[in-house]
């Protein structure tokens, strides 16, 4: 059985938070790529997009936002 991945989680709320993968990956330094990464992980393990890309960044979906009120709740935030 294969388990959540917090660190996957914590990329995604953070790239939520500054809206925009690559400043999510300047504030946990490490490359844009690897950020993506973990984020399409977490999309493929809960098997649903949590995101959409916007001219200005990104947003979102209904399932993302679902998750980062449950994610906030569950971890205290």
């Amino acid at each position: 059985m294969t388990t959540l991945n917090l660190g996957n989680l914590a990329t995604f709320r953070l790239v939520v938070q500054r809206g925009s993968f690559s400043a999510a990956a300047d504030a946990l330094g490490i490359s844009q790529p690897a950020v993506s990464l973990q984020v399409r992980q977490l999309e493929q393990f809960l098997q649903t997009r949590l995101l959409e890309r916007t001219g200005r960044g990104i947003k979102a979906t209904a399932a993302g936002m679902a998750l980062l009120a449950h994610s906030g709740r569950s971890i205290g935030r």
